[in-house]
């Protein structure tokens, strides 16, 4: 597996010790034979980032930054799209979705292209994830509009046919920055004859004290239904219902619990991620975000759900490790980069399993883990943060084979894995005494 694939000991700051750690994890990678089984190929869902930057900026965001003046933070894949497509065409998608990273409207060109030209058998939904920023009156808004409706009515016919949604990102972070004018000016637009086919529906936060729908309610004329299951809509006078539906909000990111008693808003106990997340359990109980999609409706998938970021990482969601991942300038296609991701135990890990197991098991040996699961209220990001460090990252690699070992999916090869556990000794982490435990 060529090394330039990954983005393998790209930490700063480590010492030569931690950076041990990461080749040895590498090491046992590179020499462990295919899974004899694994999670699903086919890709499900999957986001692409056409940019890593918003001209919003919330203040709870942890990815969108403010546009740059006259500078590229990073390498976007709307400046090369041929890859990107290439991947997700191979990928067997039932939803295709643009979505940040940033806000994909700031690269408009990219967003028409994909519209029109992403493919699958499969395929039933296309669906664009906007602040509508760029809606600043009517003629605008109709302006970028048409443009993405006349990409989508304009696919080939070798092509598949699905549905094209585009979701409205409104809530009381984004109101302090441009209002409700901006999705009041689409959701007015898609009302009429010639988009009556074009889906719509908002993605909010959950939050008490919240007025945002009550005044864009009140801006479109319609009325506002009661909240359910973290939905509720806006029932226009045209007939038209607009659905609204609530996330919990990401504290301890960039949004902090300090920040938030500052602001005339709170975070309700329905948006605890503890609470939240009950939607998407499994029949085992479990949450595994590589295998779900956590729209209005939930849908357990038979698939991956997986994105691609700005800079041409390929991910499965919460199922891999963002050091390792492969890139759609680097790979043929989807079955070359799957066969990559699930090269790495980890990732075979967290499909079956999801971030909270491997909480569970990391906290045999690191305590933190069990309160960074507790204590980040997030569904998503949360193996990131429990895999932040080489010692963590290495030792539950070493315990996920164990555990594959034992299933009779993979052939371990001893005298590396051994290593790694005399590395992690070194650095006071101990091989847990499995026979004892029973």
């Amino acid at each position: 597996m060529p090394e330039s694939i990954f983005k393998r000991n790209s930490e700063p700051g480590l010492s030569p010790e931690l950076h041990a750690l990461d080749r040895c994890r590498s090491e046992i990678i590179d020499v462990l034979p295919p899974y004899a089984w694994h999670g699903p190929t086919r890709a499900a869902t999957c986001y692409v980032w056409p940019s890593s930057e918003c001209p919003v900026g919330c203040g709870h965001c942890n990815y969108a930054s403010p546009v740059s003046l006259g500078q590229i933070t990073r390498y976007s894949v709307a400046r090369d799209p041929e890859p990107v497509m290439r991947v997700m065409n191979s990928m067997g998608l039932w939803k295709a979705v643009l979505s940040g990273g940033g806000e994909p409207m700031v690269e408009p060109e990219f967003c028409e292209l994909f519209v029109h030209e992403i493919d699958s058998p499969d395929l039933r939904e296309i669906e664009l994830i906007t602040a509508a920023h760029f809606a600043t009156d009517g003629a605008s808004a109709r302006a970028h509009v048409n443009r993405l409706v006349r990409a989508w009515r304009t696919r080939s016919t070798d092509r598949h046919a699905a549905d094209f949604t585009i979701r409205i990102s409104l809530d009381w972070f984004h109101a302090q920055r441009i209002g409700v004018e901006a999705a009041a000016q689409v959701i007015t637009l898609l009302g009429e004859d010639d988009y009556r086919d074009v889906g719509c529906y908002i993605r909010s936060v959950l939050l008490d004290g919240d007025t945002t729908m009550a005044r864009l309610s009140e801006r479109l004329r319609g009325r506002l239904t009661d909240l359910h299951d973290y939905q509720q809509k806006i029932l226009l006078p045209d007939g038209r219902e607009i659905l609204i539906y609530y996330k919990n909000l990401i504290v301890d990111g960039r949004m902090t619990q300090r920040k938030m008693s500052r602001l005339p808003v709170s975070v309700p106990r329905e948006s605890r991620a503890d609470i939240f997340g009950k939607r998407f359990l499994n029949d085992a109980g479990k949450h595994v975000p590589a295998r779900v999609y956590n729209g209005p409706q939930v849908r357990h998938l038979d698939g991956l759900a997986c994105l691609i970021e700005d800079d041409g990482n390929i991910r499965i969601l919460e199922g891999s490790d963002v050091n390792r991942s492969p890139n759609v300038r680097t790979v043929r296609d989807w079955d070359e980069a799957v066969t990559m991701l699930y090269a790495d135990p980890l990732t075979v890990y967290l499909v079956d399993n999801g971030p909270l197991e491997l909480a569970h098991l990391l906290a045999e040996s690191f305590p933190e883990a069990a309160r960074l699961a507790a204590d980040t209220n997030q569904l998503y990001h949360l193996s990131e943060v429990l895999m932040a460090s080489p010692d963590r990252r290495l030792y539950a690699t070493l315990r996920a084979l164990e555990l594959h070992e034992a299933e009779g999916r993979v052939r371990v090869d001893h005298a590396t894995t051994d290593r790694g556990w005399s590395l992690l000794a070194r650095h006071g982490v101990t091989r847990p005494d499995l026979e004892a435990r029973g």
